[in-house]
């Protein structure tokens, strides 16, 4: 009888009691130099991103706290603060970033070795949260960030809380007057986000005011407590299923650089679309299989690319399932569910179709951005051309689209013949990832919690992967390109995936120790 994901219970009586009692958890020597350093790294990418040359959305933190504006000229150069992109400064300041993405995630896998499964040692929980909230202070406070999204949640959320309009059919620049709106970008469009983030982010409009920066402030805020609990989540998921894995998993997401940077530091909603889908991942370790649909189904009405995994999990479900008859039952109560749930989710911003439409004509569906689609139009289908006529061409969505349903086809088979939930749920988000011709790095966060529960093995691997591209990408963003250093952008696709791909063909037997503790997540029929 085929497998399908997880067993409660499936560790060792001596793995969970260490993991509940805490027996020989403590902070060693490496641990705590890991997160000291990290600490210290965070304080000086706030330093680094001062630099104009960085071309940042600004936060107006500096202005906001005179005493800390204060503390950071006296740690920073003139230089740095004074040079433009297109001085030949600029791409040392982007050589300095490389440094200091690289070290961070250097640190982050020196953690984890040193509570690796089958090591000697591991570490409370408390002592994995803390370092955490030290991480996230700086981030909070960042002067300037690479994206500006936030603004547009903000807005959003403001016309929820201070004008009762909906966002999924009223777009921002039918609000002139309101002064929040010249900080944001994508004035014209109605959301493509659904009704539980615009929910949510309409709350913490409601607290946070009409003043910027306490909107700015309580939205970061906002984000590190969702990146706490996601991991808390992460924890549990592990402690209920391998115990011997939980610090190590808890460590991968928590401590993640880029998901911290992309969630903290510039306030991306893809932190709710990774709690849902670890909550999904408790739900199946309990057998609690609506749970985990309607946990899915969450995930998607905040963002619908999330619907790609609910046939992994209906296939789990069925794959639980002994006879015919059981199997038609799940089916039925899976489709039922999983409609239900996604109008029950809808019916508070009731929209009709309109989400849909606004999904259908958002950039993001129209137009190459980041991907290898777009740099395969400007660098071998149209050389010399126009970067926009990357960005805005649609020849080869037949290809791509055609070739995802084809892989997406084969991890669904794979999966059904035994692969296990959680491997292949990343794989699916990878493919996802490849296959999108509109990509961002904070898109990665999604998975990086479904890899920590996976385990170290070729799926961790690809997270880890993408950890460093999401970092390194951004020395090639945003256009126009650097006069001093053009290849970061014309191969940020490169930057972004490179790493991840090369670590998805790489022997896995060579990367991970012998006495490494890599098993399945079985749930047994």
């Amino acid at each position: 009888m085929a497998t399908t994901g997880w067993r409660r219970g499936a560790g060792t009586s001596a793995a969970r009691n260490t993991a509940r009692s805490g027996s020989g958890a403590y902070v060693g020597p490496l641990l705590f130099a890991c997160a000291a350093a990290s600490a210290l790294l965070y304080f000086a990418l706030f330093l680094l991103l001062r630099g104009r040359s960085f071309r940042l959305t600004q936060t107006a933190t500096l202005v906001r706290w005179p005493r800390l504006r204060a503390l950071s000229d006296a740690l920073t150069p003139d230089s740095l603060v004074t040079a433009t992109w297109r001085t030949e400064q600029a791409a040392t300041h982007e050589y300095l970033y490389l440094l200091l993405a690289v070290a961070l995630v250097g640190l982050w896998l020196a953690a984890l070795w040193r509570v690796r499964p089958g090591g000697r040692h591991t570490v409370r929980l408390r002592w994995i949260l803390l370092p955490i909230v030290l991480f996230g202070i700086p981030l909070i406070v960042l002067p300037g960030m690479f994206s500006g999204d936030i603004y547009l949640y903000m807005f959003y959320g403001r016309m929820i809380a201070r004008y009762g309009a909906n966002p999924i059919l009223v777009a921002p620049d039918q609000f002139i007057g309101d002064p929040h709106l010249a900080w944001v970008y994508w004035k014209w469009l109605p959301s493509a986000y659904g009704p539980v983030w615009l929910l949510l982010s309409g709350a913490l409009s409601a607290v946070a005011g009409d003043a910027l920066w306490e909107n700015i402030f309580t939205y970061k805020s906002a984000m590190l407590v969702l990146h706490l609990f996601t991991t808390l989540v992460v924890w549990r998921v592990l402690r209920d299923s391998r115990p011997e894995l939980a610090a190590w998993g808890t460590i991968f997401y928590g401590w993640n650089p880029m998901v911290l940077h992309e969630t903290v530091g510039s306030a991306h909603n893809d932190v709710l679309v990774a709690l849902f889908g670890s909550l999904a991942l408790l739900a199946i370790v309990h057998k609690r299989w609506l749970f985990a649909i309607f946990f899915v189904m969450a995930a998607a009405m905040v963002k619908l690319m999330a619907l790609i995994l609910l046939p992994v999990l209906i296939l789990a479900w069925l794959r639980t399932m002994r006879t015919a008859r059981d199997r038609r039952r799940a089916a039925v109560l899976s489709g039922v569910g999983s409609v239900l749930s996604g109008v029950a989710l809808y019916l508070p911003l009731w929209g009709g179709t309109a989400m849909f439409e606004n999904i259908r004509d958002n950039p993001a569906a129209k137009e190459y951005q980041n991907s290898f689609w777009d740099l395969l139009v400007l660098k071998v289908l149209s050389p010399g051309q126009n970067p926009m006529v990357a960005v805005e061409n649609s020849e080869l969505d037949l290809v791509r689209n055609v070739a995802f349903v084809g892989v997406y086809l084969f991890l669904l088979w794979r999966f059904w013949l035994g692969a296990e939930l959680a491997d292949s749920w990343v794989w699916v988000w990878f493919a996802y990832f490849l296959f999108a011709g509109w990509m961002w790095p904070w898109y990665f966060v999604a998975a990086i919690p479904i890899a920590a529960v996976c385990g170290p093995g070729r799926a961790a691997r690809v997270a880890a992967g993408l950890t460093l591209g999401g970092l390194v990408f951004w020395l090639g963003w945003p256009d126009p390109a650097l006069p001093a250093a053009p290849w970061f952008h014309d191969y940020r696709a490169v930057l972004m995936f490179a790493p991840a791909m090369v670590l998805a063909v790489w022997p896995v037997g060579r990367m991970v120790s012998r006495h490494t503790i890599r098993p399945q997540l079985p749930v047994k029929a």
